[in-house]
């Protein structure tokens, strides 16, 4: 089995590599999404969505397992993101140049960190500035004091401060942490295939905030439906996952959203919209409403 890495903060995970456009190829030679995100137009926005461009993303130090090779582009399956496609990992394509040549396991145990904020600045070896990271980014740990975190990349040896480890957000359990942790991104632009904070859809949003606080549940909304344990109506609790399906919440799961409590759920609607707090009953999804699940208990 061939195990890469992500090297770029950020990877696109891409349908295919037809789907490509002009627009994009910046991105594929730099990896910079923030420049990439800014040069999109709303309809190019809303193109990722209508015509699938994008599946997912995969964050820097994920592991993927290399399915193959076709030219500049690698067929992968990202193992931290599980998928009904693809037992080995959610499938989709990455350029080549996204992706570390091996995967060369340290030769004595480690533990892990998982990046808690926004954003964390990923310092190298002599502490210089490398890189922003995203929100739930997980990297291996060699050493730890009161400042700093020593950590091991796909790039070297770095650092980041002891503080972007720490959670920052409190709750009575992890079920209000998690909407604590998700009214953060109160107006952040929603994004076909996004899990960080530079945007996100609806099962992205979900995902992220999970995976920030050690739950890694699955990436897509119809399998976070399946996967979940289910919650009854009136044993709703903030954190809960509340989904609407089609056919008046019979059919396929189209949407999910974040249960906050009096009615209301944090959400990341669709193309053109903001992650919102909002009455669930004031969207029009109401009536497709097809239950809740719950991953944080």
């Amino acid at each position: 089995m061939d195990i890469r890495r992500i090297k770029v903060p950020t990877a696109l995970v891409w349908s295919t590599p037809t789907t490509v456009t002009k627009t994009d190829r910046p991105y594929l030679k730099d990896g910079n999404l923030t420049t990439w995100l800014a040069s999109l137009k709303p309809a190019e926005r809303e193109q990722l969505a209508d015509k699938n461009r994008v599946v997912t993303e995969a964050l820097f130090n994920d592991r993927v397992i290399l399915d193959r090779v076709e030219g500049e582009w690698a067929h992968v399956f990202v193992t931290r993101q599980s998928s009904r496609q693809e037992r080995r990992g959610y499938p989709g394509w990455i350029p080549l140049t996204q992706l570390t040549t091996s995967d060369e396991e340290l030769d004595y145990p480690t533990t892990t960190v998982r990046l808690a904020h926004p954003v964390t600045q990923l310092l190298d070896e002599n502490k210089q500035p490398l890189m922003d990271l995203p929100l739930g980014t997980i990297l291996p740990t060699t050493g730890q004091d009161s400042e700093w975190i020593q950590v091991v990349t796909p790039l070297g040896h770095g650092w980041i401060t002891a503080a972007a480890a720490t959670l920052g957000v409190e709750g009575a359990d992890d079920g209000s942490r998690l909407l604590t942790l998700g009214k953060q991104f109160l107006d952040t632009p929603y994004l076909w295939g996004g899990i960080t904070p530079q945007g996100f859809d609806c099962s992205g949003l979900i995902y992220a905030l999970h995976r920030a606080l050690g739950y890694m549940i699955p990436r897509d909304a119809q399998d976070q439906f399946a996967n979940g344990y289910p919650v009854a109506p009136e044993a709703l609790a903030i954190g809960d996952l509340v989904f609407f399906a089609r056919e008046h919440g019979t059919g396929e799961i189209h949407h999910v959203g974040l249960y906050a409590g009096s009615g209301k759920m944090l959400h990341a609607p669709k193309p053109g919209e903001a992650v919102q707090l909002v009455s669930m009953t004031a969207t029009g999804l109401a009536p497709e409403y097809a239950g809740a699940r719950r991953f944080w208990q």
